[in-house]
């Protein structure tokens, strides 16, 4: 039975094809897609600080309960080396290495989270209290594996709905009024909804009467009809 952790994190993604930047740290990609036969995969961790910079990083399960993210402990992945030291104006290549099969007819979802530790031998590091944590998403899956969403509406709430076998990742949602007039839900990158799993979004009434989602799912330009539940 796998434990579950509960861990307080700062998702830091971005709605660009860009690295993904926190502080003086940067992450390439900001999302990894490995095959199910993958052996392994890299990230580069660039530290743009004049400073050293120590980094413990940890790979996770990712699953999402009611639209809430939820990480566990897993063992198909491990991430190499699960601690380091990234020298002032460095990079350090990092890899996720698969140890065991992970075929299966439903993509799986991890997440990376990156989080900087105090120099436990620098007196001015060991001080510190704010830590730097970045998490980044990890699929294995075969790329033929998509997404299949509805849309149902619940009191004052929109649910996406994920029934596919593959990720959706969401970006520029808003709602349609009978009117056709768009109304935003969120702009930039809204949320991922996995397999088998649903994101929801509050709105407020007053503002029409919903008929549709109009999102990008995965790069593609969407129109979800709104059903009532």
């Amino acid at each position: 039975m796998m434990k579950r952790f509960s861990i307080f994190l700062v998702f830091l993604l971005s709605a660009l094809a860009g690295p993904l930047t926190a502080g003086q740290l940067t992450v390439a990609p900001i999302r990894l897609h490995m095959g199910p036969t993958q052996p392994n995969a890299t990230f580069t961790l660039t530290n743009g600080s004049n400073e050293d910079g120590f980094y413990q990083l940890q790979l996770f399960a990712w699953e999402q309960e009611k639209g809430e993210t939820v990480l566990k402990q897993q063992h198909d992945l491990i991430i190499t080396p699960p601690v380091t030291m990234i020298p002032g104006n460095s990079d350090q290549v990092v890899r996720v290495v698969r140890q065991r099969p992970t075929v299966s007819d439903k993509e799986k979802s991890y997440r990376l989270i990156i989080s900087e530790v105090p120099d436990t031998e620098s007196e001015r590091g060991a001080q510190l209290k704010v830590l730097l944590r970045l998490s980044v998403p990890v699929f294995v899956g075969d790329k033929n594996q998509t997404h299949a969403l509805t849309v149902t509406r619940q009191q004052n709430r929109f649910v996406i709905h994920n029934k596919g076998n593959g990720h959706a990742r969401l970006v520029n949602a808003y709602w349609l009024d009978d009117k056709q007039q768009p109304h935003l839900i969120r702009k930039g990158l809204a949320g991922y909804v996995l397999p088998d799993s649903d994101l929801g979004f509050d709105y407020d009434p007053r503002d029409g009467q919903p008929t549709a989602i109009s999102v990008t799912a995965n790069g593609k330009k969407l129109t979800l009809p709104v059903e009532e539940e």
